[in-house]
């Protein structure tokens, strides 16, 4: 009784920490990401076909990580990031000083259903196991829509609610979408729904037990 009641404490503090990193804790569950999201990084970037001069918005970009992979895609990007952690957008700021100081990057704290950009200002827009942490995902939505050019597309990119469920901290504050409870929440906020894009990831270990995930690449366009 007392192990399980523990156990379920570690989880929701992992779960806590994932959707919102702080302290000496969140520095750690940020390098963590960066192991477990490495391969649905490429995924997206596959998936969002960057071209030359895009401008570009990552919602939730952790520590930074993946940030000079982003600028690989294509010449003459500029990139704009938000994150909710404070810890997280510090050491992204810290791990991206070059790409800041000459002006091809900006990151913000804050969240994204209140976003510091002007209208129509984004090509294209994406994160990366995130909207399972809004509580409401509608002000997120209309934002993202506000700030998308017309013809920008939003990709999102999850894991089925299959694979969600096979790790236990989920849980604890996560909600998770099918495709057609996304492409039906999307509709209905006045974006277009035009494609899913599966793929299966590698196999991971999780206390001891072997893993396999599959995840969407949910894209949304601004019409």
């Amino acid at each position: 009784m007392f192990k399980r009641f523990f156990q379920q404490l570690k989880f929701k503090a992992l779960a806590r920490q994932l959707r919102k990193p702080s302290g000496a804790m969140g520095k750690k569950v940020g390098h963590m990401m960066n192991k477990a999201n490495a391969f649905l990084y490429d995924f997206a970037f596959e998936c969002m076909k960057i071209c030359k001069g895009n401008a570009v918005l990552e919602i939730g970009f952790g520590n930074g990580n993946f940030f000079e992979r982003l600028f690989a895609q294509a010449s003459d990007l500029q990139v704009s990031g938000i994150d909710f952690s404070e810890t997280m957008v510090k050491a992204a700021r810290i791990n991206n000083q070059k790409l800041i100081t000459t002006g091809k990057l900006q990151l913000h704290h804050g969240s994204s259903d209140q976003l510091p950009f002007d209208s129509n200002s984004f090509d294209k827009i994406f994160c990366i196991n995130v909207v399972y942490f809004w509580d409401d995902p509608i002000p997120h939505l209309k934002e993202i829509k506000r700030v998308l050019k017309p013809g920008g597309k939003f990709y999102t990119i999850i894991r089925t609610k299959e694979s969600i469920e096979q790790m236990p901290f989920t849980r604890y504050g996560f909600t998770s979408y099918t495709v057609d409870s996304w492409k039906n929440l999307v509709n209905e906020n006045n974006l277009h729904f035009v494609d899913v894009i599966p793929v299966d990831e590698p196999e991971i270990l999780f206390k001891g037990n072997s893993i396999r995930s599959r995840s969407l690449c949910l894209v949304t366009e601004k019409k």
